[in-house]
C-alpha cells in the first residue's frame, strides 16, 4: 500500500516616481493613473496551494485546475487537462487509501471510481505498514501522462514523490493512476495499481517541494 506519497509557488509590481519642475503657469492635468486591476491574474489563480488530506497528507490544488470541492474531506471538481489529471490523480488516490478512513475512502470508492469498488475496498483490510505516517508522506511530487490523452476520456498519470522512507534508500515512491473522464470529472480505474520503488526523476516534471515539508 502507498499510505501516503505524493506537494508550491508567486509576483509583484514596483511604481516609479519622478520629480516634475515647476512651470511658471500651470499646463495640462497629468493623466491620472489607471484604477489597479481588481481581476487576479491567470498566474495567482493556477498557483498550486498544498492543503491538508484526510490522511494528513499535504496534497496540490488552484482555481484553475481544482478541486473545486473539498467539502467533508472529498476532493472533486477538476480541470478536463494534464494539471486536473494530475491534481485528481494525487487527490484521490490519497482518499483511497486506509489512512484516509471509511467515511471518506467509502464514498470516494463509491462515487469517483470506475470498476469494482466493493472488491476495492476489501483489499483494504489486507493492507497494512510497519512505516511511522511521517516516513511515508511525501516531501515532493512529480508526474508525467504516460498513456491516453489528458483532454480525452482516459489518462494514466504516473507518480512520484519523494519521502523519507524512500530516500533513506535512494529512491522514490512510484504509483501509476489510470483515470476516466465520466459525468464531468476525472474517476479512477479500477482496479487500482500497486506502488512500488522508482530510482530516477528523469521525464517526469515536479510540482515543487511542499512547504513546510522535511526530507
Amino acid at each position: 500500500m502507498l499510505a501516503v506519497l505524493l506537494v508550491l509557488t508567486t509576483v509583484g509590481g514596483v511604481w516609479l516616481l519622478q520629480d516634475k519642475p515647476h512651470a511658471a503657469s500651470p499646463g495640462p492635468a497629468d493623466p491620472a493613473p489607471p484604477p489597479p486591476s481588481t481581476a487576479q491574474s491567470s498566474v495567482d489563480r493556477c498557483a498550486i496551494v498544498w492543503f491538508t488530506a484526510p490522511d494528513l497528507t499535504k496534497v496540490p490544488r488552484s482555481a484553475c485546475h481544482g478541486p473545486r470541492y473539498t467539502n467533508a474531506g472529498r476532493a472533486k471538481g477538476f480541470s478536463h487537462d494534464e494539471q486536473g489529471a494530475v491534481f485528481a490523480a494525487i487527490n484521490l488516490s490519497m482518499r483511497l487509501s486506509a489512512a484516509a478512513g471509511p467515511a471518506v475512502f467509502n464514498p470516494t470508492f463509491a462515487e469517483q471510481t470506475v470498476g469494482d469498488s466493493r472488491a476495492a475496498v476489501a483489499e483494504l483490510a489486507g493492507e497494512s505498514t510497519t512505516a511511522r505516517p511521517a516516513e511515508v508522506r511525501p516531501t515532493q511530487w512529480w508526474s508525467r501522462v504516460s498513456a491516453g490523452d489528458p483532454a480525452g476520456d482516459l489518462v494514466e498519470i504516473e507518480l512520484l514523490a519523494a519521502t523519507a522512507q524512500a530516500t533513506a534508500s535512494g529512491q522514490y515512491a512510484q504509483l501509476t493512476v489510470v483515470l476516466r473522464w465520466n459525468s464531468g470529472d476525472w474517476k479512477v480505474q479500477l482496479p487500482r495499481r500497486r506502488a512500488h520503488a522508482a530510482s530516477s526523476t528523469t521525464g517526469f516534471a515536479s510540482l515543487g517541494a511542499i512547504p513546510g515539508a522535511v526530507s
